[in-house]
């Protein structure tokens, strides 16, 4: 992907931050299609865009930097304030406890740190829409971040057999935004790594999914992100695998 400096004269307005694992070619090609009114780009670091020119900086409108970099984005962001005076900045995030401790670090600071979230392990739809929210320059700070996770209770050992309950497999849901996976696969990439699995493009699984090719890479990169692998047949191979496994169980 074209890092910022060499098309700045493209009028670029939304810069992703981070590596092709973090935003693929796929992810990027998607936000283009679906968010016309801006042009993003992908660059490796924080100091690609740091050293632009004045006149590039002052037409962006968003920059979105991986968690990874979280401790640096925390440290740079008054450099990164006084340069794109009209950028919002935000931070995407797979693991809630890093975008905590982002949050831990801006309020530990006496500049301003005020930055947006963009969680990046939710159905693609929510998240278009939470990036169209940042594009508009609005803060975004998701659920997940503003709760207080209670403390773990010990058991009490003198319970009656009968309080105890037994859950329901996860898999039984029928919503293809809700983690229905020990590995956290939605329903969604279930139903897309299994058409993989059987052999299908991407414009078949489009067509009986009723979803865009687009849509159906997007999911196929989160799968891949989630699972730790880096091809189609590795992660048709893993849902056989898989499937195997439950069969035997």
């Amino acid at each position: 992907m074209t890092s910022a400096n060499a098309v700045k004269d493209q009028a670029i307005t939304g810069i992703f931050v981070g590596n092709q694992l973090s935003f693929s070619d796929t992810l990027m090609n998607l936000v283009n299609s679906e968010l016309r009114c801006i042009r993003c780009v992908r660059t490796a670091s924080l100091s690609d865009i740091l050293f632009s020119d004045q006149e590039f900086a002052q037409g962006v409108q968003l920059i979105v930097v991986d968690e990874m970099m979280w401790s640096e984005l925390a440290m740079l962001t008054p450099r990164l304030r006084e340069k794109f005076a009209n950028a919002n900045l935000v931070l995407s995030y797979r693991k809630p406890a890093t975008a905590r401790r982002m949050i831990e670090a801006c309020n530990s600071t006496d500049f301003d740190c005020d930055i947006g979230y963009l969680p990046m392990n939710v159905q693609v739809d929510c998240w278009l829409s939470v990036l169209r929210i940042l594009v508009c320059g609005e803060r975004f700070m998701p659920s997940e971040l503003l709760a207080v996770e209670p403390p773990v209770e010990e058991p009490c050992a003198l319970a009656p057999p009968e309080t105890v309950v037994k859950l329901e497999p996860a898999e039984k849901s029928d919503a293809p935004g809700v983690i229905v996976d020990d590995f956290g696969l939605t329903e969604r990439e279930l139903q897309v790594l299994k058409a993989v699995s059987e052999g299908k493009q991407n414009k078949i699984i489009a067509e009986e999914l009723s979803l865009s090719q687009h849509t159906v890479k997007l999911h196929m990169h989160h799968v891949m992100s989630k699972l730790g692998i880096h091809n189609r047949t590795e992660a048709a191979i893993w849902y056989l695998g898989r499937h195997a496994e439950q069969a035997r169980a």
